[in-house]
């Protein structure tokens, strides 16, 4: 990064914008059930995600899950780490984001930094590499990923928007996929300033967990290269190992999404 941009993140950051992160989990994953508190390497899950981004530029980390029963586990097993955590609606993910931030008493340019529990193998440097390309351009919304097919870091996406474009997507979005996915409506109304880049050009692999299959990758990529292995060494290991691919092969990125777009309605708020 250049001293130019350096000197235009520390003045904007002067403004104190609070940057606020939300991580979505829930039990109920229908392709494999209760995964966030699987163990790799004696951790969970989701201890794993939390420890390799607690690094990051963010001012405060909570797990934003469900109202449902099932999720009860998961907050006693929150609380018993002392992770902060907020619940809410099951299917309209995008009101639960809204409501988990409320509370932080957010100005419009405040940052929320959206990333998925199923994503382990994330890192602090893509959670602050997404954060200052989102101050530096003055984007309302930003990300390393999330935009087939030229920007896709799977496994790895960090989402960055401002309060205001929360809100607003709150506010007006109709189609139960735009409520379900939190950032659709942000993306395709042409209402905000987007803005899309990948942290690693060399990065194309599946490595969100949606299935054993994929679990089992993220097991071996850990245990053998460590917990604290960077996106460059992870892009290495993969291009160098490429037999570690084929454990999950048939395993579908966003899969969850597209049958969402297929099933598309609008709601009723």
């Amino acid at each position: 990064m250049s001293l130019k941009t350096d000197l235009i993140i520390n003045i904007k950051m002067n403004k104190i914008i609070k940057k606020i992160c939300v991580i979505q989990a829930r039990m109920g994953s229908q392709r494999l059930p209760g995964k966030v508190l699987k163990k790799i390497n004696q951790k969970t899950l989701i201890e794993t995600l939390i420890n390799r981004i607690q690094h990051s530029k963010i001012d405060k980390l909570l797990v934003a899950t469900t109202n449902n029963i099932e999720d009860d586990v998961l907050c006693e097993f929150l609380k018993s780490k002392n992770i902060s955590y907020f619940r809410g609606s099951d299917w309209d993910v995008l009101d639960r984001f809204y409501n988990a931030v409320n509370d932080f008493n957010l100005n419009p340019d405040d940052l929320i930094i959206r990333i998925c529990s199923d994503n382990p193998l994330h890192h602090y440097d893509v959670v602050n590499f997404a954060i200052n390309q989102c101050v530096v351009n003055d984007y309302d919304y930003f990300s390393n990923s999330n935009l087939e097919p030229d920007f896709l870091e799977d496994g790895i996406d960090s989402e960055v928007f401002k309060y205001s474009t929360l809100e607003k997507a709150w506010k007006e979005a109709e189609l139960l996929s735009e409520r379900e996915h939190v950032c659709p409506y942000m993306k395709k109304t042409e209402l905000f300033k987007c803005g899309w880049l990948k942290y690693n050009q060399n990065y194309n692999f599946k490595l969100s967990v949606d299935t054993k299959e994929d679990l089992l990758l993220v097991k071996k990529i850990i245990k053998k290269f460590g917990e604290d292995i960077n996106i460059a060494e992870l892009v290495n290991v993969l291009k160098t190992n490429p037999e570690l691919l084929k454990i999950n092969k048939n395993s579908i990125i966003n899969s969850g999404y597209h049958k969402s777009l297929k099933e598309d309605k609008y709601i009723e708020k």
